[in-house]
């Protein structure tokens, strides 16, 4: 399996030039010859980072949109337009809903109607249950809220009839891929819960060796006790690789190296991880 950060917040220090870095996430998963698009950024800027870091984004068997914030989303009309042809996009139906975040009233949602992106090639494919969409390959479908210190932003709301409510975010999806040393749970942000997501990957692939937690946490606005908590998890999972980045914020990442030393790494645009 070989994961590369087409992009995310920051581009590492060791990258080749000419990378671009910015607030959103997308991976390039390629697994026993699937090619899988995570993500699309916040903008365009993903081609010419994939073009740059020799993927070809025409190559991909499906996108997976893990949910329906600008910043996971942003990207995914350059990527139709590059790729051409149609293609799967496996995504939950509340991608589409209209997502805010409070103070300033901001919409944070996917900047795209439907109608133009299948117009472009997208053939939504709706997940609600986990789904094996590949061999050994499934998306998460609806993660179960189990957890009590995991709690969602109280930031982010969504609008119905021009009330605000809570948005418990349902699109959050994850995916995950059974190998033979063990689950890599791929995150995009991890609204549910990273805690969540886990315990679900055990229980969807029947699979309790954690190998490898790949992507966005959002540990960065979350409360101490849910960052303390989350910590202690992890510390009682025999993982070997834990590249958080995105949501996670430095503040986080920064534990997350003092406690889990090697076994964490910052998984900057630009970065290869081969397992």
């Amino acid at each position: 399996m070989k994961i590369t950060v087409l992009i995310e917040n920051s581009v590492g220090v060791l990258i080749p030039m000419g990378l671009c870095g910015e607030h959103g996430l997308s991976l390039w998963i390629e697994h026993e010859g699937y090619k899988i698009l995570f993500d699309t950024g916040q903008t365009g800027r993903v081609v010419e980072n994939a073009l740059r870091l020799g993927v070809n984004l025409k190559e991909a068997d499906a996108i997976v949109l893990s949910h329906g914030h600008y910043d996971h989303t942003g990207g995914l009309k350059s990527v139709l337009e590059f790729i051409g042809k149609p293609i799967d996009i496996y995504a939950h139906k509340d991608v589409f809903s209209l997502h805010y975040a409070s103070p300033i009233d901001r919409y944070i949602g996917i900047p795209f109607r439907k109608e133009e992106l299948e117009g472009l090639g997208a053939n939504f494919k709706w997940i609600k249950e986990h789904t094996e969409i590949f061999p050994n390959i499934w998306v998460s479908g609806e993660v179960p809220r189990k957890t009590t210190f995991e709690k969602m932003d109280e930031r982010l709301y969504i609008k119905e009839d021009d009330k605000k409510l809570p948005d418990p975010i349902l699109d959050d999806m994850s995916l995950f891929i059974k190998t033979n040393k063990g689950l890599v749970i791929i995150l995009g942000c991890a609204h549910s819960g990273m805690v969540n997501i886990i315990e679900h990957a055990k229980d969807v692939t029947k699979e309790n060796k954690i190998y490898g937690i790949i992507g966005g946490t959002h540990l960065e606005p979350a409360s101490g006790k849910q960052i303390e908590e989350t910590l202690v998890y992890l510390a009682r999972q025999d993982f070997s690789i834990l590249a958080a980045n995105h949501c996670t914020g430095l503040k986080v990442a920064s534990k997350f190296k003092e406690i889990f030393g090697n076994k964490f790494r910052f998984g900057a645009t630009g970065e290869v991880i081969t397992i």
